[in-house]
C-alpha cells in the first residue's frame, strides 16, 4: 500500500536524522536527538530575550531584580550546566507565570511573585525553570518540531491525509513531550534546591501554590455557576497539578537536602512589599505587608481593609481555602 510505504520511508528518514543529529544531554549524559547545537541554542535564546523584552516590560524595581537574580545565580552554579551565562528577569505582568528560553534566559512575572510566600518557594520556581535549561528542553522541543514538520510534509505529499490531521498529530506528539519535560524539571528543581541548601519541601510548596490556583478557579466557577476548568485529557499541555505533586514527592524523597538555608518567609515578604498586583482587568493595587498581632485575627477582618475579598486574601497568603493568619507572622493585604 502507498500509505504503508510512505510511513516506512518516513521512519527511515527519521532514523537517519536521529543517527546524524545527536548531542549529549548535560543532565543524563546520554546521546539524544537534537538538530540544534549549543551555539545555536544560545543564539536563539538571545534573540528570544530581545523579543520578550519588547512584548513585556521589565519590572521597575532594581532591588527586587537583584534579589531574584542572586537566588537564581546561586542555583545555576549548582546545576548540570553551570558553564553558560544565566539571565534572570522579573517581568511586569499580572499573569501567574514563569518560563525559560533556550540558553539560560529565565523569567518570573510579578503575578507569580505575589502568590509566593517565601524565598524557598521562589527558589523552587527558579530551580524548575533552570531544570528546563539544563536538560535542553527548549532545544529538544524545537528539534522535534522541525523533525515533525519535515515528516508532515513527507506524509502530506505522498498521501491524501489532510493538513489539519497532520498538524493535529504533530501537536499531540509535542504535547506529550512537554508533559515529560515538566516532570523532569520538577525533579531537577528539587535537586538544585538541595544542592544549594534549601529544603526540597520548598518545591512541594510551589506545586501547592499551583494547586491552590486551580482550586480557587474551581471555587469561582462554582460561585458563578460556570463549569470549572479542567486540565485533564489527551491534549492537556501539562500534567494535572495533582499528578505533578505526586511525582515530585516521590522524587524528592530520594534527595538529601543540606537544609542549611531557611525558607525565609519574612525576608521574602519584606522584599515584595509594595509589589504591583492586578485586582481585576480595570484595577491594579499594591501588596502591603503587615504583622498579625491581634489575637484571633481573621481574613474576613483583613478583607475589610483590603481591596480583595476574604478567599482571595487566603489564596495570596497560601492559606486557601480555610486557613487563618498565624499570630505573630507577616501577612499580605491588597491596597
Amino acid at each position: 500500500m502507498q500509505i504503508k510505504n510512505t510511513f516506512i520511508s518516513s521512519l527511515l528518514i527519521t532514523a537517519l536524522i536521529s543517527l546524524t543529529a545527536c548531542s549529549v544531554n548535560p543532565v543524563t549524559g546520554k546521546k539524544e536527538f537534537s538538530l540544534i547545537s549549543k551555539e545555536q541554542e544560545l543564539a536563539i535564546g538571545a534573540e528570544g530575550h530581545k523579543s520578550v523584552l519588547k512584548k513585556y516590560k521589565r519590572y521597575n524595581d532594581s532591588a527586587l531584580q537583584a534579589y531574584v537574580n542572586n537566588i537564581g545565580q546561586a542555583l545555576a552554579k549548582k546545576s548540570h550546566r553551570n558553564n553558560i551565562k544565566y539571565t534572570f528577569t522579573v517581568l511586569d505582568d499580572p499573569s501567574v507565570n514563569a518560563f525559560a528560553l533556550p540558553g539560560g534566559f529565565i523569567y518570573v512575572t510579578t503575578g507569580i511573585l505575589g502568590y509566593l510566600n517565601s524565598e524557598g518557594e521562589l527558589a523552587g520556581v527558579l530551580g524548575h525553570e533552570i531544570g528546563h535549561v539544563t536538560a535542553r528542553h527548549g532545544a529538544r522541543q524545537q528539534s522535534m518540531g522541525v523533525a515533525g514538520a519535515i515528516l508532515g510534509e513527507i506524509i502530506a505529499s505522498k498521501t491524501k491525509t489532510d493538513r489539519q490531521s497532520i498538524n493535529q498529530l504533530s501537536s499531540a506528539i509535542l504535547s506529550g513531550y512537554g508533559r515529560e519535560h515538566e516532570l523532569q524539571a520538577d525533579k531537577l528543581g528539587a535537586e538544585y534546591l538541595a544542592r544549594v541548601g534549601y529544603s526540597t519541601k520548598n518545591m512541594l510548596d510551589v506545586i501547592g501554590v499551583l494547586k491552590a490556583q486551580e482550586q480557587y478557579g474551581k471555587y469561582l466557577a462554582r460561585k458563578s455557576g460556570r463549569q470549572a476548568p479542567s486540565y485533564h485529557g489527551v491534549f492537556a499541555s501539562h500534567p494535572t497539578n495533582d499528578r505533578r505533586l505526586q511525582n515530585v514527592i516521590a522524587e524528592a524523597d530520594h534527595i538529601k537536602s543540606a537544609g542549611t538555608k531557611p525558607a525565609n518567609h519574612e525576608g521574602y515578604l519584606k522584599r515584595i512589599n509594595g509589589l504591583k498586583y492586578r485586582i481585576d482587568k480595570k484595577h491594579t493595587g499594591r501588596i502591603v505587608i503587615g504583622r498579625a498581632t491581634t489575637p484571633g485575627l481573621t481574613y474576613a477582618q483583613l478583607a475589610r481593609r483590603s481591596k480583595v475579598g476574604e478567599q482571595r486574601l487566603r489564596l495570596i497568603n497560601g492559606m486557601f481555602p480555610k486557613g487563618e493568619p498565624v499570630p505573630g507572622r507577616l501577612v499580605k493585604i491588597i491596597q
